[in-house]
C-alpha cells in the first residue's frame, strides 16, 4: 500500500508567516525523519502529527519527481475532469497495474509478467485497447503508477496536452455501429452477418435524405467484426450464451484475495436507525435518521460514518468517506466524554459495496479512481458478501439502541403496548454524542466477530507495518465534488439558475473567450464552484468562484435548491431567476414556520422530510444541527421575511388564505 511520505520528497511546514522546508530522509508508518533544507538540522516527527498538518493545509508535500508533483499538488486537475477518452484509457491500464500489484510479486521481469498480462487481457473487456499490450508497456505503466504515489492520474495518456488531433475513426458512424452491436446482443441471437446487414440498413436509410457530399460510407464487414471483438468478449458471450455461461468461461482461476492488513478492504453500507429522534428545541419528533458506515474488514474497526436525514445517495457516501479518510481531530473538543483514542483513518485500498444506485454513480467511480480505491461490487445472490458491516448494524440495534427510549420494535404489532413515538426523548446532538462514545469506548474495545477480534487492538497491531495516505481536506473536497460543463458567458457561469462570477473568472474569459469550461460543484454548498483553468495544458488546476447572490446560495444544498425550484415553478408559477428563487426561499421558510406552529407538525413523514431539508444531523465540520430551527444566517427568519422588500411581501401574500400543511405545499 502506498504512503503519503516517501524518502527523497520534500515537505513545507508553515508557522505563521514563516515556512520551513524539510527533506524526508526516512519514512515508516509510525515516524518520519526530516532534515531542514536550510540549517541541515535533523528531526523526527510522528506520522499522525504530520497527517493532521497535511489535512489542515499547514504542511504541503512536494514530490521529488516533477511529473508526479504536477499530478498531485494542491488544486491540480483531478481525475474526473480529464476527457472521457483519456479516463477510459487510464481505467483500462489500471486493470493491468492493479491486477499485477495485488499479487505481491517479488519481480516484475518480462518472463513473470507475460502470462499474467495475457490472463488479465483475456479475462476483461476493453474498449480502447485494440490489442494486448506488450510487457514493456505494462512495465512502464507500473513504474509511472508507483512513482506517482499510486495515483491513477499517472496512467492518463499525455496526448490531451498536445492540442487538437485528427480522429482516425469517423465519429458520424459511431451511433450506427453502437446500434448494430446492441442488435447483435439481443436474446434472438442474430448472426454477425445479420447484424452487419442491420448496420448497412441504418446507414443507407439515412443516406436517402443526405446530399452526395454528406453521405455516410458503410464500414467494411471486417471492420465491423473487429469492433464486435473489441467491444467485449465476455459481453458478447453473455448476450449469446447467457450471463451464467459467460461468467463460467471468463472466471479467473484464483481464490479470493486474503485480507491480511487494515485498510486492505473496507465495507460500506446504509441503514435507517431503529430510533426516533426528537427536535432539541421543539416538542416534535423529527423521524428516524439514516446511518452510513465504513468498516475495516480485517480489524472490524469503524473508519467513519455519516448520520442524518439525507437518504442513501452519493452525498451520504461521500460524507462518510470523507469522515473515514480524515483524522478525527475534532473528537476531544466536541466530545470530551470520549475517553479512548480513535486512531482509525486513512484511504482504503478496496471499497466493498452492494449494487445500489448510490454506489454506481459516475461521481463515486471517478473519485475512487482518483483516490486509488478499487470498488468491489457485491455479486448477485451473495447477501453475505458484506457480512461484517451487516453484523455491525445488528450490534447497533441490539447493544446501542437496546435501552434507548424511542426505540422501534418492528415485531410489536399492538402499538398500545409500546408506542416509540410517545417515548422518544433522544435529540440528534445527544444521539451523536452517545454514538461517538459507544463507537470509541465500547465497540472498539470489545470482542467482536464471535469473540475473536478486539477492533482497537487489531488496528493498532497493523499501524506500524501499514502506511496510511492522507491529503489536504480542501483537495479532498474537490475530488469528492461532481463534475459538469458550463459556458463562461459575459455575465459569468450559470449552474442550475445560479450565477457565479469573480475577477479571476473575468480574467479567464478575457484571455480564452466565451468558451465551455469544466467545473465542479458540491451538493452540500452551492455558494461556490471550482472552475478548471486550462490555459497551461501541462498544469491544469482549479480556482474557486463564488455565487453572485451569496445571500441565496451560501450554505444552500442541492436538495434545498431543488425543493425551492419546484415550489417556485409549481406553486408560485414564476420563471427561475435570482430574485424569484430568493423570494420562493423566503416563502418556504414562512411555510415551515407556520408548519412548526400547526398541529400537523406531529406527522412523522412530514417531519422526516423537513429534517432532510433543514440538514439536521452531522455537519461537514463534525458539529451537529439538532433542530429544524437551527437556521443559518443566510436563511431569513420570520421577522426578516415580514420586514423585507415590498416585492417579497407580495409573494408572501399569495398564500395568506392557504392551509399551511407542509407536505401539501412542499415536495421534499
Amino acid at each position: 500500500m502506498n504512503a503519503t511520505y516517501e524518502t527523497g520528497d520534500f515537505i513545507t511546514i508553515k508557522n505563521h508567516d514563516v515556512s520551513h522546508q524539510y527533506e524526508i530522509i526516512y519514512s515508516s508508518p509510525d515516524i518520519i525523519k526530516l532534515i531542514d533544507s536550510f540549517s541541515g538540522i535533523a528531526s523526527t516527527r510522528k506520522s499522525r502529527e504530520l497527517d493532521e498538518l497535511i489535512v489542515s493545509g499547514i504542511a504541503i508535500i512536494h514530490q521529488k519527481d516533477l511529473r508526479t508533483r504536477k499530478l498531485l499538488e494542491n488544486n491540480v486537475i483531478d481525475f474526473a475532469s480529464f476527457p472521457e477518452e483519456s479516463k477510459q484509457k487510464a481505467r483500462e491500464r489500471y486493470i493491468f497495474v492493479s491486477g499485477i500489484l495485488e499479487q505481491n510479486l517479488k519481480s516484475h521481469s518480462g518472463t513473470i509478467l507475460k502470462p499474467i498480462v495475457e490472463q488479465i487481457y483475456n479475462a476483461n473487456s476493453f474498449t480502447t485497447l485494440t490489442k494486448k499490450p506488450g510487457v514493456r508497456t505494462v512495465q512502464y505503466w507500473l513504474k509511472s503508477f508507483r512513482d506517482a504515489n499510486c495515483s491513477i492520474r499517472a496512467l492518463l495518456p499525455i496526448h490531451h496536452a498536445k492540442g487538437n488531433r485528427n480522429v482516425k475513426l469517423d465519429e458520424i458512424k459511431e451511433p450506427y455501429i453502437a446500434a448494430a452491436i446492441e442488435y447483435f446482443k439481443t436474446p434472438e441471437r442474430p448472426s454477425i452477418s445479420s447484424a452487419y446487414d442491420y448496420l448497412k440498413t441504418l446507414i443507407n436509410y439515412d443516406n436517402k435524405i443526405l446530399s452526395k457530399s454528406e453521405k455516410i460510407k458503410v464500414p467494411s464487414l471486417s471492420a465491423f467484426i473487429k469492433r464486435l471483438e473489441k467491444f467485449a468478449k465476455n459481453e458478447i458471450f453473455a448476450a449469446r450464451l447467457g450471463k451464467d455461461e459467460a461468467r463460467k468461461r471468463f472466471k479467473l482461476n484464483q481464490l479470493s484475495q486474503e485480507i491480511k492488513f487494515i485498510l486492505q478492504r473496507v465495507e460500506v453500507d446504509h441503514t435507517q436507525a431503529d430510533l426516533f429522534i426528537v427536535d432539541s428545541k421543539l416538542s416534535m419528533i423529527l423521524g428516524r435518521p439514516y446511518i452510513t458506515v465504513l468498516l475495516d474488514y480485517k480489524s472490524k474497526s469503524i473508519l467513519g460514518f455519516y448520520i442524518g436525514f439525507e437518504k442513501p445517495s452519493y452525498l451520504s457516501v461521500a460524507r462518510a468517506l470523507k469522515h473515514s479518510i480524515l483524522p478525527k481531530t475534532y473528537l476531544k473538543e466536541l466530545y470530551p466524554e470520549v475517553e479512548s483514542e480513535w486512531d482509525c483513518y486513512g484511504i482504503p485500498k478496496t471499497l466493498a459495496v452492494d449494487r445500489g444506485k448510490d454506489f454506481e454513480s459516475v461521481a463515486l467511480i471517478d473519485a475512487c479512481h482518483d483516490l486509488n480505491i478499487r470498488i468491489e461490487r457485491n455479486p448477485a445472490k451473495h447477501p453475505w458478501y458484506k457480512g461484517s458491516v451487516e453484523s455491525f448494524f445488528k450490534s447497533i440495534n441490539t447493544k446501542l439502541f437496546d435501552d434507548m427510549k424511542g426505540k422501534v420494535f418492528p415485531d410489536i404489532v399492538d402499538t398500545n403496548l409500546y408506542n416509540p413515538q410517545e417515548h422518544a426523548v433522544i435529540t440528534m446532538d445527544l444521539f451523536l454524542k452517545l454514538f461517538h462514545v459507544w463507537i470509541v469506548d465500547v465497540y472498539q474495545q470489545d470482542l467482536v466477530s464471535k469473540g475473536t477480534i478486539i477492533p482497537r487492538v487489531s488496528w493498532q497491531e497493523d499501524l506500524k507495518s501499514v502506511p496510511r495516505r492522507v491529503m489536504n481536506k480542501d483537495d479532498l473536497d474537490i475530488v469528492l465534488s461532481e463534475t459538469t460543463d458550463r459556458k463562461n458567458s459575459p455575465a459569468g457561469i450559470v449552474f442550475d439558475h445560479i450565477w457565479y462570477d469573480n475577477d479571476e473568472l473575468l480574467k479567464y474569459r478575457s484571455e480564452v473567450g466565451f468558451t465551455k469550461v469544466t467545473m465542479k460543484y458540491n451538493r452540500e454548498d452551492l455558494g461556490f464552484i471550482y472552475v478548471l483553468d486550462e490555459r497551461n495544458p501541462s498544469y491544469k488546476h482549479y480556482f474557486k468562484v463564488p455565487a453572485v447572490d451569496q445571500k441565496y446560495a451560501k450554505g444552500l444544498s442541492l436538495h434545498q435548491h431543488q425543493v425551492i425550484k419546484a415550489f417556485n415553478k409549481n406553486k408560485l408559477q414564476q420563471e427561475h431567476n435570482t430574485e424569484n428563487l430568493a423570494a420562493a426561499k423566503m416563502k418556504i421558510m414562512q411555510l415551515i414556520s407556520n408548519f412548526l406552529d400547526s398541529a400537523s407538525s406531529k406527522k412523522i413523514s412530514s417531519s422526516q422530510k423537513l429534517s432532510r431539508f433543514m440538514n439536521v444531523g452531522q455537519q461537514t465540520d463534525q458539529t451537529v444541527k439538532s433542530s429544524v430551527t437551527d437556521i443559518s444566517t443566510q436563511i431569513p427568519t420570520v421577522q426578516e421575511i415580514h420586514s423585507d422588500t415590498e416585492e417579497s411581501n407580495e409573494v408572501l401574500e399569495i398564500y395568506d388564505g392557504i392551509h399551511n400543511s407542509l407536505p401539501d405545499k412542499l415536495n421534499f
